[in-house]
């Protein structure tokens, strides 16, 4: 390290490193296309992330060192490279989006487009991203996230490399490594506080793009030290340590972080032992060649294409399915790379003061800017439609942000005369559904909400061995809250994703040792597997015996009736809940009647929804359970009946 210099750099054409982006377009697109043996082919995108440092940066550092180097140079390249495929695809998504989407589906595309074509969607993702982020089936501009990254990293990266080259030209090296390791660490520690900042944000995944630049020095390393053999090893370990976790990692598993460091090594490795390597003919043969040269285009159409056929469909891919779309995006890419990213890269009249390049791209960023913000403020242009159909936009976001803490805590719904009771309520997103149906019905008193999280079940345990602390914490705090002794009753109820009855038991003596109220566990609702609202337009009526009939195939009833009876069971079984008050709430039947063939996602009067999204209701939903549960259990909206129950 201590030998930083980089001297004598040149330009130089690498058809392996071609293929590597090959590799990692189509690592990405068989994870999208949802095939099963590629559960963590989003690492694709890391893989982007260091070939793009280490391409910019030898660019810069050549042309830094032969003297040509300018910003304004330097950005009419980005400008011409990246932004002619760029907006021709947000145009396109937003023409097929005003034939095909629902209004409220339409309104979200033009924000979203707005912030794709400022470079920016990473933000905007990250700020609905979360439990709460609705379906990807209406997002087909979800993958700029990567490419807004990329481009905020050419915005910042230039004047840092640049100035450190001129102030650290020896210590280059060191200063490069300080910033992966910054940044790797800060990405470890603060994935627990906000993961989905982590995965989105650029200073979080700067490491990635600051490994491909250490690969300049390293390279030069190899070359000098390494024989063929070597470089082949190098190059066939690189292999490996991109395909396996591709392979074997999912969406669960800790990213980005430390084990990054496994498939960008990789990516690394080929840089750097793949120019000498025998086996880079793996990489460099024509066809993964080609394919890499139009992976970006390959990138840019193979997302919009896979949503909207979704939404169209939903349903699940075949395999033949799977093949076309496959085949589609990868012709479609290479028609827009020879079409579009060809004509417009390069300059026809060389050696101009002033690229009018800069012009039109703003024209037209302006008019894609605007027709966003025009989208957005029609509602998602909702006279395309009988208003019959749909929810309008603003009841859904009104409902969906009643979910979020900073509403439901400040909007009144929790505040009431402790002389008409006090309840806590406890569990998940899922019981604020409960608060609802309370207050709406009568519940006049106070109600405590102690939330356990969205990423964890039976009150506190983690769904995911990645978030154990996180939902270790939050249990603790829960249990140490001042108003277990002071409450009437206690109101349990999550989603219940899993069932796990002897943690449920110790969950139960927990909270029952924090308090003498009875205790009251609320079973499952019924949820569906796709958005309520994707739903009713497939179902293509507007009669609301049609809908809710058609919305049955999409039902997870046997999932929930499954753990409804074992929760039933369990307490029908074990006298321990009766000697000490606590009793368990069926919901299924009272949403589905006795049968458990009455569940309904709109309402029969007027069509209004009763869920915004699979599984949370709206408040319409939540008055109308509220009012089956107060017709078969009225004690709940009275504490004095509690007391004599």
């Amino acid at each position: 390290m201590h030998n930083s210099r980089i001297d004598k750099l040149t330009k130089e054409y690498r058809p392996e490193l071609n293929g590597l982006r090959g590799l990692a377009v189509l690592l990405v697109l068989f994870y999208h296309l949802e095939f099963e043996w590629m559960k963590g082919g989003f690492l694709g995108v890391d893989i982007f992330l260091v070939i793009s440092g280490y391409f910019i940066s030898r660019n810069i550092l050549v042309d830094v060192q032969l003297n040509l180097f300018t910003y304004s140079r330097f950005y009419t390249k980005r400008i011409r490279r990246l932004f002619p495929a760029l907006l021709l695809t947000i145009i396109l998504t937003m023409a097929a989006g005003y034939m095909l989407f629902a209004p409220g589906d339409y309104q979200r595309l033009g924000l979203s487009s707005f912030f794709s074509t400022v470079s920016a969607s990473n933000f905007f993702f990250w700020s609905e991203a979360g439990y709460f982020d609705g379906s990807t089936i209406a997002k087909p501009l979800l993958h700029m996230w990567s490419l807004s990254l990329e481009e905020q990293f050419y915005l910042i990266w230039p004047f840092l490399l640049v100035t450190a080259f001129g102030l650290y030209r020896k210590r280059l090296l060191f200063f490069i490594l300080t910033g992966v390791l910054l940044s790797l660490f800060s990405a470890e520690i603060l994935f627990a506080v906000d993961r989905s900042a982590v995965f989105y944000l650029i200073p979080f995944r700067m490491f990635e793009f600051m490994l491909g630049a250490a690969c300049i020095w390293f390279e030069r390393a190899s070359y000098a030290k390494l024989n063929k053999f070597k470089h082949d090893f190098l190059f066939s370990l690189g292999l490996v340590l991109m395909i396996l976790p591709s392979i074997y990692f999912s969406q669960h598993t800790k990213l980005p972080g430390f084990l990054s460091l496994i498939p960008c090594g990789g990516a690394m490795f080929v840089i750097i032992g793949g120019k000498k390597a025998f086996l880079n003919r793996l990489l460099s043969n024509k066809i993964v060649e080609y394919i890499g040269k139009a992976s970006y285009s390959i990138y840019l159409v193979h997302w919009p294409l896979i949503v909207f056929y979704t939404y169209v469909t939903l349903t699940d891919f075949s395999i033949y399915e799977q093949v076309v779309l496959g085949l589609l995006s990868i012709g479609l890419g290479f028609l827009m790379w020879h079409y579009i990213e060809n004509t417009f890269r390069y300059p026809r009249k060389k050696n101009m003061k002033f690229d009018p390049a800069w012009i039109i791209v703003l024209v037209i960023v302006t008019g894609i800017c605007l027709f966003s913000k025009v989208t957005y403020e029609s509602g998602g242009f909702v006279s395309r439609f009988t208003g019959e159909l749909f929810m309008s936009n603003e009841e859904l976001l009104e409902n969906r942000k009643n979910y979020w803490m900073e509403t439901y805590s400040n909007n009144g719904i929790l505040k009431g005369e402790l002389d008409e009771g006090h309840v806590i309520v406890l569990g998940n997103s899922h019981a604020i559904d409960l608060i609802y149906a309370l207050r709406f019905n009568g519940f006049d008193g106070k109600i405590t909400s102690l939330q356990s999280g969205s990423r964890c079940y039976n009150f506190g345990s983690p769904e995911q061995k990645i978030d154990s602390d996180f939902c270790k914490t939050r249990k603790s705090q829960n249990l140490k809250a001042q108003e277990w002794g002071q409450v009437d009753a206690v109101y349990v109820h999550d989603d219940w994703p899993i069932l796990d009855i002897p943690d449920f038991r110790i969950a139960i003596r927990e909270i029952k040792s924090k308090t003498n109220a009875p205790i009251y566990v609320f079973g499952p609702k019924i949820r569906y597997t796709e958005n309520v609202p994707d739903i009713v337009r497939m179902s293509k009526s507007i009669v609301p015996e049609v809908i809710n009939e058609y919305a049955r195939k999409y039902s997870e009833l046997a999932t929930k009736q499954k753990i409804n009876n074992a929760l039933a069971n369990e307490f029908e079984s074990n006298i321990y809940y009766h000697e000490n008050q606590i009793r368990y709430i069926d919901l299924l039947h009272l949403q589905g009647g006795k049968e458990l063939d009455e569940f309904e996602i709109v309402a029969p009067d007027n069509l209004e929804f009763l869920y915004f999204d699979g599984g949370h209701l709206t408040q319409r939903g939540s008055k109308q359970l509220g009012k089956r549960m107060k017709t078969n259990h009225p004690y709940l909206f009275d504490t004095k009946m509690i007391m004599n129950e």
